[in-house]
């Protein structure tokens, strides 16, 4: 029995030390994360009187964020401009990953490069180069007045919820292709090469065999490119106009503005309830799909 007990020991001491090196990653998620969680959710039971920030533990900042009709049509607004984003990522990152990886795999490792090197320009100088295209002076009116296609130019391009959807979805289609190229690496090209010889199509296979074998990076790139899209501050701020505006712009405007930081941080926890809810809907749908 002694010998059995001194054996257990150095193993429980070795799970011990296996668990030190995500110390880091576990101290950088509380500092980071959980903390600043905490003092929102703490900041939200504030009240704000006399331009300052009273402790009042009540509900009226979360009762003003659900009963606000404003709040209410930006969060509708909020959600459903990230899901078509989300959508239209995922139309687009799923079959140029299939395509990289299946069809052209010995060219793969160069266009995945190329998708890594769209992250590198400046997320604002983006921003900018669609309000170029998308102005009533920009390259689509431009184009489309100089073929006469249009006798004056289209102005609701611009400071739409459609230039922000264009913006956000360029953006974050290299971000969706990244896990989802990983999921990809998993997938043997010769189920696929089997499903061939047996006769099956190539929308079938993706349907019935990688779709299947890369949903785990599916989803990951969709919560990804949801929670993304509805935080998002400076496209809505900048290509969005009076129609485009989202959750983020109410937000720090309660912050920054009107500096009633408990109602801005109830709005923040109301719009991260709604999201949570919104992405495990999402990751249930693609579930159904999947099978």
């Amino acid at each position: 029995m002694s010998v059995m007990a001194g054996a257990g020991r150095p193993v429980r001491r070795r799970r011990g030390w296996g668990a030190l090196p995500l110390a880091p990653a576990l101290a950088w998620f509380l500092l980071f994360f959980v903390g600043p969680l905490l003092v929102l959710v703490a900041f939200s039971f504030f009240a704000f009187r006399n331009l300052t920030w009273v402790p009042d533990l009540n509900l009226d900042n979360y009762v003003k964020a659900l009963t606000d009709p404003g709040f209410r049509t930006i969060v509708l607004r909020t959600v459903s401009i990230a899901l078509a984003v989300t959508v239209s990522v995922l139309l687009i990152a799923y079959p140029f990953t299939y395509v990289i990886t299946f069809v052209f795999p010995r060219r793969r490792q160069w266009l995945y490069f190329l998708v890594l090197v769209t992250l590198f320009g400046s997320y604002l100088v983006r921003i900018y180069a669609w309000r170029t295209i998308l102005g009533a002076e920009g390259v689509i009116n431009e184009t489309l007045l100089a073929v006469g296609l249009i006798g004056e130019p289209i102005r609701e391009l611009l400071n739409s919820p459609l230039a922000v959807g264009i913006a956000l979805t360029n953006f974050l289609v290299p971000l969706a292709v990244l896990p989802i190229h990983a999921a990809m690496q998993n997938v043997s090209p010769g189920l696929l090469e089997a499903g061939r010889d047996l006769g099956a199509g190539r929308l079938h296979l993706v349907r019935t065999v990688a779709l299947p074998l890369t949903m785990p990076g599916v989803r990951v790139a969709a919560a990804f490119t949801f929670i993304a899209a509805a935080a998002d501050f400076a496209t809505p701020a900048l290509l969005g106009g009076a129609t485009g505006r989202m959750a983020g712009g109410a937000i720090a405007r309660e912050f920054g503005q009107t500096l009633d930081w408990p109602l801005g941080a109830a709005l923040a926890i109301t719009l991260i309830g709604v999201l949570v809810v919104c992405i495990a809907a999402i990751w249930f749908l693609l579930g159904r799909l999947a099978r």
